[in-house]
């Protein structure tokens, strides 16, 4: 299974807010009729307005790229088209994801509250990547539904960290290890049951 991410800004005259009701109720559910999905969760930002983004989306997939050659054809037109309703498209930053677990459970609070840290100075530095491995392991060892994920981007506009560490619950006053810079967010984790997607007929994803 793979994993790609996805950074997405609303459309200039709206809103945060109009944004994110817009992409539950409409473009959400029509991603979920085309494609593959395995497993497929949208964290909103709240607060945080100096934040150029609304909502960072996570796609599971057994063929991630099977899934976005769809968007060449007809389904990426049906999609093209409702992003324009009320997404500011030349800002999507999407970028493939290599994904560590490091504890199993629910990914966020009971409230749907979450914590996205945006990481950046691990790209290409094994040391880095390591000192961040052994830091979010130790949220693991007292949290459930903690990861990591290392970014590897595929659009033009960059993904706005190189990794992302997952943390359960809203959590402020994090201190990162030397040599890494860190934007924390608050989100609302929304997460579609796989039941209701058509990549799954049971629960493949690793939990």
């Amino acid at each position: 299974m793979t994993k790609s991410i996805c950074a997405l800004a609303h459309k200039p005259g709206s809103t945060r807010d109009q944004f994110q009701t817009y992409y539950e109720e409409n473009h959400a559910p029509l991603a979920i009729s085309h494609f593959p999905f395995s497993g497929y969760a949208r964290n909103h930002v709240t607060g945080a307005a100096d934040f150029r983004w609304d909502t960072i989306s996570e796609f599971w997939a057994d063929d991630i790229q099977a899934a976005a050659a769809l968007m060449a054809g007809p389904v990426g037109e049906i999609m093209a088209a409702d992003e324009e309703r009320f997404m500011n498209r030349p800002m999507i930053a999407s970028a493939g994801v290599e994904e560590v677990i490091l504890s199993q459970g629910g990914r966020s609070g009971s409230d749907g509250s979450r914590t996205a840290i945006l990481i950046r100075g691990v790209a290409d530095d094994a040391d880095a990547r390591a000192r961040l491995l052994e830091w979010a392991g130790g949220f693991a060892r007292e949290l459930p539904g903690v990861s990591v994920d290392f970014t590897s981007g595929w659009t033009q506009v960059a993904f706005p960290g190189e990794a992302v560490l997952w943390l359960p619950g809203w959590r402020d006053g994090l201190s990162t290890p030397a040599g890494l810079s860190a934007q924390i967010l608050h989100v609302r984790h929304v997460e579609t049951p796989v039941s209701q997607l058509r990549g799954n007929c049971t629960d493949s994803r690793p939990a």
